[in-house]
């Protein structure tokens, strides 16, 4: 398991936690504040804390998190 790292997204600053697979968990304000899986299209998710399933949704947010995840991964 890689280390954490911390990025910033529209002013926040979100610490990132690797995971299992392509799974992270994200801190936002030194909580933990979701979960987001990328799958194998390279299409970001979050993850439903109950259920453990991926949530199919448009989430901005959750798009950009993953943007700067696969930069400061150094992934296409």
């Amino acid at each position: 398991m890689e280390d954490s790292f911390f990025i910033k997204v529209n002013g926040i600053v979100y610490e990132i936690v690797p995971e299992e697979g392509n799974t992270f968990t994200i801190f936002k304000n030194d909580s933990e504040y979701t979960q987001v899986l990328r799958n194998k299209n390279k299409k970001w998710m979050r993850i439903d804390y109950k259920t453990d399933e991926p949530i199919l949704e448009e989430n901005k947010e959750v798009e950009d998190i993953g943007r700067l995840i696969d930069r400061a991964l150094g992934r296409d």
